[in-house]
């Protein structure tokens, strides 16, 4: 089979992409036949006792020997496969075993009764079975092996093992020009397997092409779905215009119930024209907006990686000289946004406000991205009302921002001090989203020092955070840049370049390998005393009500 052009037929994508789901759909296929043929063999010792006093003790043992070997191997293989293990070169083992196996009851027929008895079994069954499970794989070439291997089995069973043995005259039925012409019936079914599994498989291939050109978001062919919030879910996709040029990006579409929606649409095309001015290595890139059927989608950079809460998840506290890095790197990320002047040189006074876990991604090789600017405003261009300005996630907000006075970048600055704050201690400072102490003129008792979780934490790490951290906007750190300063002043162990850097790809690698399921889920003795901590009481004022965010996090 050849993929036709995009005229007809399948494309090479379909092509492309139909291969990529049997590759990721292949345990969890062969898992299913290797229950299945368990289960059966597990039945067959039974009914095979039950037919002793038909064709005695010794064949009765061999045959249910050779059923609890099926039953075992297939049982544990079925459990492998499950739990996520596979290598492609199962296929051929369990397909050389699938017909060995009516080879092995050949034997037995011709060793335990007569050679008649064992021409005469409906094996042709079971062989037949044998290759049609092979060619439902998804793989033409096991359809031809299953079918040639029978084939060449029968030729050398009957030559080698029952025409010595049958009793002169041979009758027609068991003369070698009958069998080999069974031999070669096996062929045509392993042929005609082959042929009918290459015919679904371009048959699914013209139906992906089909849904590309009606469901796909234009140039893009959505992969698995990365995740989802209340009003916006996110894809991973392949670009790929005319001419074989592919890419891969991350898309995120509004959900069908919301594309009508002006008020959330108009937030979700602001996000993705402010995300089109930022051009830099640490802020997630717009590549593309625009609606396609009824709904709009945004064309982002993929991240091959994890978001900051989902590391925190799975790893706990960090080691301080990952967070020094991480707060460099989001430093400058942020310094970049706040100084961001429009074409026309007009400054934008650009604030995220919506700096926290969720909206931090981090690659396997160490990179750093800021993303998500659904809340984010151009000051210049609006101005902000008092609802306006409380606009961000719940725990995160600095306390003008909450009390909704006017603020500027420094907002963004104390959100990341909470952000690293509760990356070194692996708890969130305000818990269950409670900004009711966010809206009070002093500091709440319990915003102390990382140390006060962590003793590891050097006194300087202290004093960038807590620097982030100050109640009073006209005391706090005022510039990205400085905070990147402060930090990649740190030396020794503590020092963001190179050992932070470095020990974040690692861990972004270990969070992929659990998230895989190819390491178990780790917990640390650091962990779990962190978790244990004892939460210092809070006022019980009411917690603040905000507006809507442009997509909850995933």
């Amino acid at each position: 089979m050849h993929p036709s052009d995009s005229t007809g037929g399948a494309t090479p994508l379909g092509t492309k992409l139909l291969a990529e789901h049997f590759r990721t759909d292949a345990a969890a296929r062969e898992a299913i036949v290797a229950r299945f043929i368990s289960r059966v063999s597990s039945l067959f010792i039974v009914s095979t006792f039950g037919l002793v006093s038909l064709i005695g003790w010794p064949r009765a043992l061999a045959v249910a020997g050779l059923c609890a070997v099926l039953a075992v191997y297939y049982g544990v293989l079925s459990r492998m496969l499950r739990r996520g293990w596979f290598h492609p070169s199962i296929y051929w083992v369990n397909v050389g075993l699938e017909t060995s196996t009516g080879a092995f009851l050949f034997v037995c027929d011709t060793l335990f009764g007569t050679p008649e008895q064992a021409l005469g079994n409906p094996m042709a069954v079971l062989w037949t079975a044998a290759i049609v499970f092979a060619a439902l794989r998804g793989k033409r070439s096991l359809a031809l092996f299953a079918g040639g291997l029978v084939a060449a089995q029968t030729v050398l069973l009957y030559f080698l093992l029952a025409w010595p043995r049958l009793a002169e005259p041979i009758p027609m039925i068991f003369s070698p020009a009958m069998v080999i012409l069974r031999a070669s019936y096996y062929v045509v079914i392993g042929w005609l397997a082959a042929l009918v599994a290459g015919y679904l498989t371009h048959r699914a291939e013209e139906a992906l092409h089909a849904v590309r050109e009606k469901d796909l978001v234009g140039k893009y062919f959505l992969h698995e779905r990365l995740g989802v919030g209340g009003m916006a879910e996110v894809f991973r996709a392949t670009y790929s215009p005319e001419g074989g040029f592919e890419k891969v990006v991350a898309i995120k579409r509004i959900l069908p119930a919301y594309a009508e929606d002006e008020d959330f649409v108009t937030l979700f095309r602001r996000e993705a024209e402010l995300g089109s001015l930022l051009n830099h290595p640490n802020i997630v890139q717009v590549l593309d907006v625009g609606r396609f059927g009824d709904t709009y989608f945004m064309a982002m950079e993929h991240i091959e990686g994890v978001s900051l809460r989902e590391l925190l998840k799975s790893h706990g506290s960090l080691p301080p000289a990952v967070v020094a890095y991480l707060g460099a790197e989001l430093g400058e990320a942020l310094d970049y946004v706040h100084r961001r002047t429009s074409n026309e040189g007009l400054p934008l006074n650009l604030v995220h406000r919506d700096v926290n876990p969720p909206n931090i991604l981090l690659s396997r090789i160490g990179e750093v991205k800021l993303g998500d600017f659904g809340v984010a405003r151009a000051a210049i261009h609006v101005r902000l009302t008092q609802a306006d300005r409380v606009r961000g996630k719940l725990g995160y907000l600095a306390p003008e921002q909450a009390r909704g006075h006017a603020f500027d970048g420094r907002a963004d600055l104390f959100a990341l001090g909470l952000t690293l704050h509760e990356a070194l201690t692996g708890r969130r400072v305000f818990q269950e989203e409670d900004v009711s102490n966010t809206v009070r003129a002093t500091p709440p008792p319990f915003l102390v020092p990382p140390s006060v979780h962590r003793p590891e934490v050097p006194p300087a790490l202290d004093a960038v955070i807590m620097g982030l951290l100050t109640w009073q906007v006209e005391e706090r750190t005022d510039r990205g840049q400085r905070l990147r300063e402060q930090l990649c002043a740190l030396t020794g162990a503590f020092a963001p370049f190179p050992h932070g850097q470095r020990e974040l790809g690692r861990l972004v690698q270990e969070a992929l390998a659990r998230k895989a399921g190819h390491i178990p889920a780790r917990s640390t003795e650091r962990e779990t005393r962190v978790e244990h901590l004892p939460t210092p009481a809070r006022s019980e004022e009411p917690t603040a009500v905000l507006t809507r965010r442009v997509s909850d996090e995933p």
